[in-house]
This record gives C-alpha cells, structure tokens and sequence, in this order.
C-alpha cells in the first residue's frame, strides 16, 4: 500500500484524506507532446501561546508552474505568495525580494539515456530525510528545519529503480547551503537519501548531508536521518519516528539529536486525528495534538495544540494553532476525496 505513497509521502500526508487525480484541464499542445499546468495553494496561519505571542501568516502559500515535453523534461518555477500578499492584499512592497519570491526553479529530465534515471538541475528541495508533515501547521515542528534543506541551487540524480535490488530509490544531490538567492553559490554540500519498502506497509528511508555552510561561520555540519513509515491494512492508521543525529547546526549548535514520533488515524471519512512527539537535545520536549478535516474537494481546516517543555531556561508554554487550507490547479492536484460540504464528491469527477 505504501508503494503508491513513496515517491509523494511529503505532499500527500501533509493533507489528511487526501488523493491525487489525473484531470485533462492542462493546456495540451503539439498533439499533446507539450503540457502547461499551475497548481497552487493558500494557507492561513493563526496561532497563540500561553506566553502572550500571537502570530498570523501565509506560510507555505504557493503558486507552482510547470511545463512538459513527452514525459520527459519538466520545467517548474515555484513562488512563495505570502511574499506579496500585505495588509490582506495583494502587493508588491518596498521590501519585495525577487530572490525570496522564487522558491523553485528547476528542469527535470527523466529516463536519461533511456534508463531510470532521473536529474534535476536548479533551485530545488534536495532530498534528504522522510519528513512526514502531518500537523496542520507542520513549520512549527522544531525539528522540522533539520528535515529541510530547500531554496537552494543543486544538481539531484535519481535513479527511479533503485540500487541494485538493496534499495527501491536512490537520489544523491549537489548543492550550496546558501539560501534564497537566484544565483550559484559555491557548491559545499552534498547528500544521499535511500528507500527501501521493507513490507508492504513499512517503508524505510536512510538519509546522510554533509554542508560546508561557507556562507557562515558555523563550520561544517553534518547530518544524519533514519526513518520508518508503517501503514495498516485498511489504511486507518498511519505511524512515523524519524531520528537525526547532527552537528554544527546553526539553529542547535549545542545539540547533537533530534527525533520526532508521530500517528494519525482516521476518525471519519473526512477527518484525520495527528499526535506527534518531538524532541531536541538540550532544547525542547513538544508534545502536540491536531486535527485535519476536509471540508470540501478543495478546503482543509486544521486545528493542533503544542505543549512546549524547554530545557533552556523558558518557561514552558501552549500554542494554540488554526490553519485553513485552500488548493488547487489545472494538473489533476485534489487535496480532498471526501469532504463535507457541497454534497456528493462523486459529482465532482
């Protein structure tokens, strides 16, 4: 069952009942050789903590756009909307960063040579960890900045079939561990991230980034993933732990472990229940509850509680969290299988 998951474990899970279909609503040219799609999404964020600190953004709002030849190149171009929406409007302020506002640029060339391989050149995620994002509101993982290594230019071979027959995925990556600019840095890092379904149910990912950070005066950090996903039968229950052992982070230069543990369970054809377990040496124990129900094919509400027990110092505190999710786009991307409102998903095919 999970074998349908891999290749979209981070996209998928992020949005409780979720599913991808195929749609014709792309601009198909050149007798369809040549597509042209978007897809997009638009989160609003609320939180509040018992310590008095109130936040509301965009965060991971996104319109991507993407073009096609024959299966075989693809070419992406990803920005972040929160940069331009100010005061609940669209606009372009003084401070505008086109820079910022790309957060993915990148072709893809798939099947290179006519084998199963695939490369990815450009401003791109790297593949690194498993990075389940279940919680509504998943940034306010404090593991979350270790999983990520994103808005950075690099180089991502894939071989789609594996290594071997050891493992089912292999994708090893290049890059600079600058961030956020539109041109190539020096390029100090590189990684590794390996797949392997154990069973049906139990997938494995294996994870390794060495980044020289020449950019900062941190020194050289290495990190290192290990995680399981495990998915029941009937697809009800879904559990993840993901270890990560690190050094030099800028963010936890005094750590050395982080680990995160989670489950989600279907309550309702609609509704997902997510508790999470987060924990970063010298730094924080969170406990977290959330809740995810779609409310229509398009519409995601998000409800979560963290209990922050820190290490430091702190004084320990609650962050409430709302997060209201509104995707779509012409490629076929439907967050919401089932849903609430608007009578029958059937009527929506």
């Amino acid at each position: 069952m999970l074998k349908k998951f891999l290749p979209l474990l981070a996209l998928t899970m992020a949005l409780g009942p979720t599913q991808i279909f195929a749609q014709s609503s792309d601009i198909e040219l050149l007798g369809g050789d040549f597509r042209v799609g978007y897809e997009a999404e638009i989160n609003s964020n609320a939180s509040t903590s018992t310590e008095g600190q109130n936040s509301i953004n965009l965060r991971g709002s996104y319109i991507s756009l993407n073009a096609e030849w024959k299966n075989k190149v693809r070419l992406v171009l990803t920005a972040k909307l929160e940069k331009i929406f100010k005061e609940n409007k669209v606009s372009f302020s003084d401070d505008f960063s086109l820079e910022e506002f790309v957060e993915e640029a990148y072709i893809e060339i798939k099947e290179v040579g006519g084998s199963p391989i695939a490369v990815i050149v450009g401003k791109q995620p790297i593949p690194f960890s498993q990075k389940v994002q279940a919680m509504p509101i998943f940034s306010d993982n404090p593991v979350a900045g270790l999983q990520n290594i994103n808005v950075v230019y690099g180089v991502t071979v894939d071989l789609t079939e594996g290594l071997f027959g050891i493992f089912d995925q292999v994708e090893v990556s290049a890059f600079e561990t600058e961030k956020g600019d539109l041109k190539l840095g020096t390029i100090d890092g590189v990684s590794v991230r390996l797949s392997k379904m154990l069973t049906d149910n139990i997938l494995m990912t294996i994870g390794h980034a060495e980044m020289g950070n020449t950019h900062l005066d941190t020194g050289h950090e290495r990190r290192t993933s290990i995680g399981l996903v495990a998915e029941s039968n009937d697809g009800m229950l879904v559990g993840w732990v993901e270890g990560m052992f690190f050094s030099n982070n800028p963010n936890y230069p005094d750590s050395s472990f982080a680990i995160t543990a989670g489950a989600m369970v279907r309550v309702h054809r609609t509704t997902d229940v997510i508790v999470e377990f987060n924990y970063v040496e010298k730094e924080l124990n969170q406990y977290a509850i959330g809740t995810r129900t779609a409310l229509t094919s398009n519409l995601t509400l998000g409800v979560e509680a963290r209990y922050n027990d820190y290490h430091d110092g702190r004084d320990n505190d609650v962050v409430f969290g709302v997060n209201l999710s509104y995707s779509f786009g012409s490629s076929g991307y439907r967050p919401n299988e089932e849903f609430l409102f608007n009578g029958d998903d059937k009527d929506n095919y």
